[in-house]
């Protein structure tokens, strides 16, 4: 295996340098020298290691962490999936070893930031009012993913404007009652974002929409959530829907397959959109309108803003919303007559 020495040689640079990059201690030096290590390092597949006299290595742990509610298999749900691999992909980079999991609540968060050794963390799904705390109780670097603004790191999306882009591009479409599927009964994160831009949408083109008889909540359970979806479909018609926003692809994929067990034919009688552009979207039939983000950027900038932290780094926007995009497929109808 090359040997720090042999990669500061090709360099030109002392292994003090090349040492200081592989142990997080690269803040005083230059941006492009400390790129210049890290492309080294990767090009030589040099195994990240640091020892002290006769001590065992050192690995430097970095912790990615979901906390996603009552939700099923949300390792195996393919936004964080794709969330996950980037992360690694990034972390790697950076010689960093990535220490992840599903944390049940958030209250759960400081038990598992106790790890010893960790250097920081990438967290998904913390409530806002609880991220500052956390920060100041664990001690070192956290970006958060999706959880709005603070006086902390976070990645996010432009959830506010991507739903009111699709639930506008459905209304332009004809489809002029419609109904907003969550699973959340009071949405906030994300999903309130969401139903944000949905409802802007809704009172700009003048729909009609009633929180208490236009929003469904989908509850955790499935058989439940199927009962809910089934009792809709049976009487959409009667109550003149035309149109469903589903907080995500999932819920979507899922209605679509539901609706169609009880004779709601989609787009043909209630047109369907989601929110994601995953692989439910693309498998789905009809294939899925949605809005589409990329949960790989989501991951990567996450990383590079977590080692800006532990590298010292100045951060100029430790706040980011990714843009979204409206992709249009074949689960909205055409109900203008144009």
């Amino acid at each position: 295996m090359v040997t720090i020495k042999e990669i500061a040689q090709q360099l030109g640079v002392s292994p003090t340098t090349v040492s200081n990059v592989l142990n997080g201690r690269g803040g005083k030096m230059s941006p492009e020298t400390r790129q210049k290590v890290q492309e080294a390092l990767i090009q030589n597949h040099y195994v990240h290691e640091s020892r002290t006299g006769d001590a065992e290595p050192i690995t430097h742990f970095v912790a990615v962490y979901c906390c996603l509610g009552d939700r099923e298999h949300i390792l195996m749900d393919p936004f964080c999936g794709e969330l996950l691999e980037s992360a690694e992909r990034e972390l790697q980079k950076y010689g960093r070893t990535m220490v992840c999991g599903v944390v049940p609540s958030n209250e759960d968060f400081d038990a598992r930031l106790k790890c010893s050794g960790l250097e920081g963390a990438v967290i998904l799904g913390c409530m806002e009012e609880n991220c500052e705390q956390l920060v100041r109780r664990t001690g070192f670097p956290i970006v958060f993913i999706d959880s709005g603004r603070g006086n902390y790191d976070n990645i996010g999306l432009q959830d506010y404007e991507g739903a009111y882009e699709i639930t506008s591009y459905m209304l332009k479409q004809g489809n002029n009652k419609l109904a907003f599927f969550c699973d959340q009964r009071e949405p906030v994160g994300p999903d309130g974002e969401r139903y944000r831009g949905f409802l802007k949408a809704v009172k700009k083109y003048g729909a009609s929409f009633s929180k208490e008889e236009d929003y469904v909540f989908l509850p955790a359970d499935k058989n439940l959530r199927y009962e809910v979806l089934r009792g809709f479909a049976r009487t959409a018609k009667e109550k003149g829907y035309t149109g469903a926003f589903f907080v995500y692809d999932l819920l979507a994929n899922e209605g679509i397959n539901i609706f169609f067990t009880q004779g709601l034919s989609v787009p043909e009688d209630i047109s369907v959109v989601g929110f994601d552009d995953n692989i439910y979207a693309r498998l789905s039939r009809p294939t899925l309108t949605t809005v589409r983000q990329s949960p790989a950027e989501k991951g990567k900038a996450a990383v590079t803003l977590l080692m800006k932290r532990i590298y010292g780094e100045e951060v100029l926007a430790p706040s980011l919303e990714l843009p979204t995009e409206l992709i249009v497929r074949e689960s909205v109808a055409n109900r203008t007559g144009k």
